[in-house]
């Protein structure tokens, strides 16, 4: 039993860092403009300077 004990810690271990790497601070200057729903446009780097930003992609059926 163990075994098992020692091979899922390993895998949760693997997991968390993998996650943890890929949430890293990004610190590339790439602007990101998106199209609004409504019509219009949003600047991501505009938008983030104010508050934080959810961003949710939505592609119609």
């Amino acid at each position: 039993m163990s075994h098992m004990r020692a091979f899922f810690r390993a895998i949760c271990v693997g997991i968390l860092a993998i996650g943890a790497i890929s949430c890293g601070a990004d610190t590339s200057t790439t602007d990101f403009n998106a199209t609004l729903v409504g019509g219009g446009e949003i600047n991501l780097q505009t938008q983030l300077q104010n508050a934080p930003v959810a961003l949710w992609f939505w592609a119609p059926g």
